[in-house]
């Protein structure tokens, strides 16, 4: 009976033939050739073969979850089968390809596959691939006795139009070679009974350049695990190659190339569709066990697919407990494949570095989705309100903020209203020679609303600008911007969302747009480890180094020993500027008025004349600007005045402790007690590949000499039994131990050792069955109680880099664009000049028109 195999997939079921890089390879009688692991080239076995018994099942087991097809789209059935040709990953070695015997009549080999293992390596010497042809089964046993092997060129070629064809790789053309290898079975033997090797058409000699064919690629567990290690932090296929390079000798060396990579990619990728939350339910699980104070909440809709999630740790919840008085809050695109809007709740730490107090992605911009975000970051945070907030002139925003967080200051960002400003009235103030100029004067030199609004009325009728559509629209939002009506709320160091930003800038370099939400909380992850590294820094230099002085003033001196080292640069700062003024006394001890008399670079404010107050308990010090309000820390005038006074200590009133270096000790204790979360997996794949690359440097110079390279084989091979009888004892070792523990832990046992083998195996048994049983009875209450929330669905993909506005309120740039667009008059044919159709697809094209 005869049946063709042309998909047949390779299986090896002879188990002694576990392992070709082993002595138990069969010799080949006909001319004493042998594949014998011990005789290959160490450093070509260490690259593909697993001649370690130990480690084969543990290879088997990594590589089962790691398929080995690596092209992301459907291969065919032919390179299914090419890909199969060393199914079970003991690839030959570069010594086994260049020692390759040529097929004779009469050679024997122990079983099928070793046949098909003989004539695949040969193959791959001459310069072409293999594939099973067609087998006969005997009617008697119904087993296989005959057996063709064919070049993979053996078909007729079915030539498809290329417009027509759905693969875009390369196709393998077909030329009806007659190459093939026939073998069968006699008396336990397979033996060649008949062979043709006359090609029709050019081969590929080249070791270097078969290596590109598909049974010929080869890529090992240590090598799969050391590319997805480089692929997760960024690395550029080239820069793979080139460390791959490194470790092998030279490109060449490498039985893989960038594309195999891009498609190595592109499969893991395929592995998590559709199964993108199940992954981070699963990485929230793992954080929830190694920060315990880490939450997360998921916003999902009537069919449980999820449309929005937040997620924060305890190092955002500990900052949030500390330096929670300000947040900064923007939102950014492109972060992830399903176009979710990224955004961060942002604060300021004791050294004046950005913090993430917690993370959201969202369904959409409008004022529902807000809330919920709000809602549940104040959850986390026991409800603890931000005293401020400052966002982007967002109306969404505005509402969210509104409604949920009702005790909170919301500012707008200056920035922005400022660009604003310039983009839409460049012409109007082009007209008006220093409106501009004068405008941007009085926003930032006025102490109070009421000074506020007299200069801007006057600024505008001095130079004919009032009834200005847009800056009458800014004007009836001022206290929502204007700089004056936030002199006693605490924005330190910023009137823009600039910190927002720059987060969204940084994230965007770890986070491409087409990653999923689990891979975009893994770089979440790194971020955040990045940061406090970052921190680990700043707390050295403020803690155990001392800044240098600007001058000899004790205050400076106090400070320093006070102020973490980023915020002591402001009061030094501060301190320099302060020697810009001169002091007048106008009630001693209580009231002074500080006059500039030098100008300096960067003053913050234009003006000349400040006032500063004293309390009467000669404690609290209040400057006209209020920079004590706004940043935490006192301005330039003040520092002159105490230097007038002749103070030496600083006064309480001075100190804020949210800029000191003990605020921030309850968050280093908790990054401190972060575990190392390396895995074992990575610790391997990089002890893998720095020995491969000492034993590349040590045999591109044995190799070269006949002696050396014997010395070499010798000693690997004397290397390899010292190792393996090693493992060997230590497995004894360790089984005696635990056989020794159990009779002490268990005192019963020496009595049951008297007993009858019957009566032991009896009752064990019954022990056992009981204990499966409750163990099974466990198991499926908890997968009752599992099976109870049903599994959450991806969110819709989107095709775009942004995600929709939806229904959220438009603002007023939006309605004006939304207008416009409808009063748009339709499209014109360019030849007709009639609506309805372009100009290529219009009927009077090859008319003329008078």
């Amino acid at each position: 009976m005869m049946h063709l195999c042309e998909n047949q997939v390779l299986k090896f079921e002879n188990e002694d033939n576990e392992g070709y890089a082993d002595s138990n390879i069969p010799e080949l009688h006909a001319d004493g050739a042998s594949f014998a692991g011990e005789n290959a080239c160490p450093a070509d076995n260490a690259d593909y073969s697993n001649g370690d018994e130990h480690g084969n099942k543990e290879d088997e087991k990594y590589e089962e979850t790691l398929e080995s097809v690596l092209n992301p789209e459907e291969p065919t059935a032919e390179e299914l089968e090419m890909d199969r040709m060393f199914a079970n990953k003991k690839y030959p070695t570069m010594q086994e390809i260049s020692e390759a015997s040529t097929p004779t009549v009469g050679m024997e080999f122990d079983s099928k596959d070793d046949a098909f293992f003989f004539f695949a390596v040969y193959a791959r010497r001459v310069g072409f691939a293999i594939k099973k042809d067609t087998s006969y089964e005997s009617r008697k046993t119904n087993e296989i006795t005959r057996q063709t092997f064919a070049c993979n060129r053996c078909r007729d070629d079915t030539y498809v139009d290329s417009a027509l064809r759905q693969r875009r790789t390369s196709r393998i053309v077909q030329t009806k070679c007659k190459v093939r290898m026939f073998v069968k079975e006699y008396r336990g033997k397979w033996t060649i009974s008949n062979v043709r090797l006359e090609h029709n058409h050019n081969l590929a000699p080249s070791e270097w350049i078969v290596r590109f064919m598909k049974c010929h690629r080869s890529m090992s567990a240590s090598d799969k695990t050391l590319i997805h290690i480089l692929q997760e932090t960024r690395v550029p296929p080239r820069n793979i190659m080139k460390i791959f390079r490194k470790t092998r000798g030279s490109f060449r060396a490498v039985p893989f190339d960038t594309k195999n990579l891009e498609n190595e990619l592109a499969k893991e990728r395929k592995k998590i569709k559709n199964r993108d939350i199940e992954e981070l339910l699963l990485l929230f699980k793992e954080a929830r066990e190694k920060m315990h104070g880490f939450r997360h909440s998921l916003d999902v809709d009537s069919d449980n697919r999820v449309k929005s999630i937040f997620w924060t740790d305890q190092i955002g919840r500990a900052n949030y407990s500390k330096f929670g008085q300000f947040v900064s809050f923007d939102i950014t695109f492109s972060t992830n494949q399903y176009g979710m809007p990224f955004a961060p709740i942002l604060g300021v730490d004791n050294y004046g570095k950005t913090v993430v107090f917690g993370v959201g992605l969202l369904e959409d911009e409008r004022a529902d989705t807000f809330k919920w975000l709000f809602e549940e970051f104040l959850s986390a945070m026991d409800n603890k309100h931000p005293e401020t907030i400052i966002t982007d002139q967002d109306v969404a925003m505005r509402i969210a903020i509104s409604k949920a967080l009702p005790y909170t200051v919301h500012r707008f960002c200056n920035f922005h209203i400022s660009k604003n400003l310039d983009d839409k009235l460049s012409l109007f103030f082009a007209v008006r020679g220093t409106l501009k100029e004068e405008l941007r004067a009085v926003i930032r030199n006025s102490f109070t609303p009421e000074e506020f609004e007299n200069c801007w009325h006057d600024l505008l009728e001095r130079h004919n600008a009032l009834g200005e559509p847009h800056l009458d629209r800014i004007y009836d939002i001022r206290a929502q911007w204007v700089p004056a009506y936030f002199k006693e709320r605490f924005f330190p160091f910023t009137s823009s969302t600039g910190r927002s930003e720059s987060t969204n800038s940084l994230f965007k370099h770890y986070v491409k747009r087409k990653d999923s939400i689990a891979t975009f909380f893994k770089e979440y992850i790194i971020i955040q480890e990045k940061k406090q590294s970052d921190l680990d820094r700043l707390r050295e230099k403020s803690e155990f180094k001392e800044s240098v002085n600007w001058g000899f003033n004790p205050l400076e001196r106090e400070a320093m020993k006070i102020y973490t080292d980023p915020i002591y640069g402001k009061f030094a700062e501060e301190l320099r500027k302060g020697t810009a003024y001169n002091v007048e006394v106008v009630e001693e001890k209580r009231l002074y008025r500080v006059i500039r008399v030098a100008n300096y670079r960067n003053a913050e404010f234009p003006r000349l004349i400040y006032v500063v107050t004293v309390s009467s308990d000669d404690d609290v010090y209040k400057c006209s600007c209020s920079k004590m309000a706004r940043d935490g820390i006192h301005c330039c005038h003040v520092m002159r005045v105490a230097s007038h006074i002749g103070l030496t200590e600083l006064p309480v009133s001075f100190i804020n402790p949210r800029w000191t270096t003990a605020a921030g000790i309850e968050v280093a204790r908790l990054t401190e007690r972060r575990s190392n979360t390396a895995s074992q997996n990575t610790h391997l794949a990089v002890r893998h590949a720095i020995e491969m690359s000492k034993i590349s440097h040590i045999l591109s110079t044995v190799c070269t000499d006949d002696r050396s390279y014997d010395l070499f084989a010798e000693g690997v091979a004397e290397l390899k039994k010292a190792i393996c009888k090693d493992a060997m004892e230590r497995l004894q070792t360790k089984e005696k131990v635990t056989r020794k523990r159990k009779k002490v832990d268990d005192p019963v046992q020496q009595d049951t050792d008297n007993m009858r083998h019957e009566d032991r195996e009896d009752n064990n048994h019954g022990h056992n069955n009981e204990q499966i049983h409750h163990e099974e009875k466990n198991s499926s209450d908890e997968e009752k109680n599992e099976d109870e929330h049903r599994p959450y669905k991806d969110p819709p993909q989107s095709g775009k880099p942004g995600f929709n506005l939806g229904e959220r309120p438009m603002n007023f740039h939006e309605k004006c664009a939304a207008k416009l667009k409808k009063k748009a008059a339709p499209r014109l044919c360019g030849h007709c000049r009639l609506p309805g159709h372009k100009r290529p697809k219009c009927l009077d094209r090859d008319k003329v028109l008078y």
